[in-house]
């Protein structure tokens, strides 16, 4: 444990910078998958890690954290622009729209 260093950080320095196979559970994770129902709102950060380390291969999970990174800054952003999401048809947002 480092003062001031998160799970979150720590998990991405992990990750990107020593290669370690650690997901990222950020705040686009929460907020995508939330949306689509694969994890609560209210998730803790280690039940949002756990539920993609059981459900995911560790050689996927940086590409896979690029690819939700690309998602939330493209479609699933705090307002979101569901228009061409390609989650549009499973998530509870996008169908309002």
């Amino acid at each position: 444990s480092i003062n001031g260093v998160g799970n979150e950080t720590a998990d991405s320095i992990l990750l990107y910078a020593l290669g370690r196979q650690e997901f990222v559970a950020d705040a686009y994770t929460r907020r995508i998958f939330s949306r689509v129902g694969m994890v609560s709102e209210d998730a803790t950060y280690a039940e949002m890690k756990g539920f993609f380390e059981k459900s995911s291969p560790p050689d996927l999970y940086g590409e896979m954290h690029a690819w939700i990174v690309e998602l939330a800054k493209a479609h699933c952003r705090k307002t979101p622009v569901c228009e061409g999401c390609p989650l549009r048809d499973v998530c509870d947002t996008g169908k309002q729209y």
